[in-house]
């Protein structure tokens, strides 16, 4: 199954539009040449200039991809080839723009299935700070919370943030604090933290990623990222990466297909 219908199905109920592609964030534009289909983007592309327009102004370093992709592939002229070309860049990014526009409709269906005991014992974390990086729409921070001192849920989109304040409010949590932050920049000092998280957050700087995971855990401390897996065989398109980097991973089949990678520092 194509990503883009994966997508589809996931989010059946969803709409999304070109427009949507006004919404995206200077790093998730960065993101596009590894994700985008290049035949069908250049044909939006001259359908909507004002998308163009926006995405070369927003984020000038993709100039040379969008030139390459204008450049390699023929105008398209037929209205039903058109929207469908349209239609399959929208969806084969589409949770990117889900993230910014729909960050409720992505925190109801896509299902977090781990169980605080599949991802470590409570009890070692129940006095230790902690970061949940690349936190979404906050599910794992949620989870974390119950266990833990504290949780600092480090998210780069606003979107998200909002919606996890919103959550946190509604709830009279009070040891989750949200910073704006990437996983390749974690805003915070040296050695600063027991546990980092991720859920699904890791490869848009790996190596970068892995440093700074290194610089800001304690001596001792351990590095966690759950995956998703669409099937029994399925691992991390970071797999390799992850044990060149000494992680150790464990495989979980209740509530569906997952994924742990471990590190201790």
């Amino acid at each position: 199954m194509k990503y883009s219908s994966h997508l589809k199905e996931i989010f059946k109920d969803t709409n999304l539009v070109v427009e949507d592609l006004l919404l995206l964030e200077s790093f998730q534009i960065k993101y596009l040449p590894e994700r985008i289909p290049q035949k069908e983007f250049a044909t939006l592309l001259r359908t909507y200039p004002a998308i163009h327009h926006f995405l070369v102004n927003k984020e000038p370093t993709i100039i040379p991809f969008i030139e390459k992709v204008l450049k390699e592939n023929k105008i398209v002229s037929k209205p039903e080839m058109v929207k469908d070309y349209c239609n399959e860049v929208i969806w084969e990014i589409g949770e990117l723009l889900i993230y910014n526009k729909f960050p409720e409709t992505y925190d109801s269906k896509i299902k977090f299935n781990w169980e605080i005991q599949e991802i470590l014992s409570p009890n070692l974390i129940h006095d230790k700070i902690v970061a949940d990086v690349g936190a979404g729409s906050g599910i794992l921070s949620l989870l974390l919370s119950d266990y833990s001192k504290t949780v600092y849920a480090i998210e780069p989109l606003g979107s998200f943030r909002n919606y996890l304040q919103n959550r946190i409010q509604k709830n009279s949590i009070d040891n989750i604090f949200i910073i704006e932050g990437f996983l390749n920049r974690i805003p915070l000092p040296d050695h600063s933290l027991y546990f980092v998280f991720t859920s699904n957050a890791l490869g848009w700087d790996f190596d970068q990623e892995q440093k700074e995971i290194e610089r800001v855990i304690k001596p001792g401390g351990k590095a966690i990222h759950l995956m998703r897996a669409f099937d029994r065989n399925a691992v991390s398109p970071y797999h390799s990466q992850l044990l060149k980097y000494n992680y150790k991973l464990h495989h979980f089949e209740a509530k569906g297909f997952k994924a742990k990678y471990i590190k201790k520092l």
